[in-house]
């Protein structure tokens, strides 16, 4: 199996970046914060889930994003096409990181000879990145560098080997690449190199799909032709858990994502549903309906055997578990107070606390919770004026925070980075999912699917996973 590899040209030494800018970039900065989303303070709707004294509304901060420009890249004959392509998705993932501002390039701007830090800091950039691609088409390479346009200064270089254009993996290999200089710049972590799985309709039911973090690339990985739901993504990323119908025995099933194959990991005597891995991906949490309701489960992976009921609540209905980072505690959602809310249990005392507000005598829907993988927040969709919207509660029940007010907005999922989400929503009048910065509310369209909901984000994906043919979905005359 290809899987890329990076070799390092330059050893720079780690600097701790000033807060302030010099004199002359002051005009810059300004104008670079005049351009950031104001804070925006929506009007609050009648609720008919939240309480009315609980400080909510949809406030995100305005922050300022250090600007990034990428020149054209040079290429050889043979290798144009390659070198636009690798430019394209790397501003494309530097951009959707909400981190970094990139700026336009006029195509007259010189690309070769001495950098012109002067140049680049009259246009107000703080960050350039000079690519080159070398090699021959079978075996290109992308150099990379990354230069402190303030302090003129080189902060990084590597060399990227690449596999052909029209290969599989070459998606991947980019993203990984923009993850790189992502944390060049910023020390943080990307969330380019990931992917999403959600549900949508295939020929003869519904399929589970994935389709990378920019929208592109999607492929099916099931062909069940029958119903396929909440698809889960394993820690290592190489598989997917999902619950199925194919047998008419509603069951959990586990995709082998190196080679396609489906097969049955939980099929207990009733209806098994919502799986979730553990952490640490030996165990699988899920949701099991046995004697009339409804209860969390774990399952051991390792030994294929041994499950264990982790919630108890008599005439009550308890799914959709998710767990912290450490495993030591996960959320779910659960009828047990007459209304439909999230909790929060202790794995070893199983001791479940209420997160979100009880209200008496009103219609509450609180469902679909998922922990950050920062262990911090917990987001949920929850019903306002007979509506889902996107919330986010700390997981001892405080901060309640309300994230979307447009259109039907459920399942959340966390990305890898701990500051994206991505949902189903109907806010443009179609289905499809879309990606929130939680941070600066930044919401933008991951794919306009029929259908599409449950959307699930991997975790870092270390190592590519050879995806199965399938019908591709989400794909454009750009998708490579």
């Amino acid at each position: 199996m290809w899987a890329p590899k990076i070799s390092r040209q330059v050893d720079c030494y780690d600097m701790k970046r000033s807060s302030q800018i010099t004199a002359n970039r002051v005009s810059i900065v300004a104008a670079a914060l005049a351009l950031t989303p104001a804070i925006v303070t929506a009007q609050v709707p009648v609720r008919d889930s939240i309480p009315t004294d609980v400080r909510l509304g949809i406030v995100y901060q305005p922050a300022y994003r250090p600007g990034v420009v990428m020149p054209r890249i040079p290429a050889p004959e043979g290798l144009r096409e390659l070198a636009d392509t690798a430019r394209r998705m790397i501003l494309r993932d530097l951009d959707y990181s909400d981190r970094l501002q990139v700026m336009p390039v006029r195509e007259e701007l010189p690309v070769e000879g001495p950098i012109n830090y002067g140049l680049w800091d009259e246009l107000g950039a703080v960050w350039l990145v000079v690519g080159a691609v070398e090699g021959t088409p079978d075996e290109p390479v992308l150099r990379l560098s990354l230069h402190d346009v303030v302090y003129r200064l080189l902060q990084e270089v590597r060399a990227f080997e690449l596999p052909p254009l029209r290969h599989p993996q070459f998606r991947y290999s980019l993203h990984t690449a923009a993850d790189e200089v992502l944390r060049w710049a910023t020390s943080a972590t990307g969330a380019a190199a990931t992917r999403i799985a959600f549900v949508a309709q295939g020929p003869g039911g519904s399929e589970i799909y994935v389709v990378d973090s920019d929208g592109f690339g999607g492929r099916a990985v099931s062909s069940d032709s029958s119903i396929a739901l909440s698809p889960a993504w394993s820690p290592a990323g190489d598989r997917i858990a999902y619950m199925s119908y194919k047998t008419d025995d509603p069951a959990i099933y586990e995709v082998d994502l190196t080679n396609g194959r489906s097969t049955v990991r939980v099929d207990l005597p009733g209806m098994d549903l919502t799986p979730t891995y553990l952490p640490d991906g030996t165990r699988l949490g899920f949701a099991a309906t046995i004697d009339g309701r409804t209860e969390i489960y774990t399952y051991d992976l390792v030994r294929s055997c041994c499950p264990e009921r982790a919630t108890f609540a008599r005439y009550a209905n308890s799914l959709s578990p998710t767990f912290a980072p450490d495993g030591r505690r996960f959320a779910f959602n659960s009828d047990r107070l007459g209304q439909l809310h999230i909790f929060v249990q202790d794995m070893d005392d199983g001791s479940a606390e209420l997160v979100t507000p009880y209200l008496y005598d009103r219609s509450v829907h609180n469902a679909g919770p998922d922990w950050s993988p920062t262990g911090d927040r917990i987001a949920f969709h929850g019903w306002v004026a007979g509506t889902p919207q996107i919330f986010t509660v700390a997981p001892d029940g405080r901060g309640l925070r309300q994230l979307t007010q447009q259109g039907r907005n459920e399942d959340p999922s966390w990305a890898p980075d701990g500051r994206h989400i991505v949902f189903a929503s109907t806010r443009d009048g179609t289905t499809g999912l879309w990606v929130l910065d939680v941070v600066s509310g930044r919401i933008r369209r991951l794919i306009s699917v029929p259908g599409a909901r449950l959307p699930d984000w991997s975790g870092r994906l270390d190592s590519e996973s050879h995806l199965t043919d399938g019908a591709a979905v989400g794909s454009d005359s750009n998708n490579h």
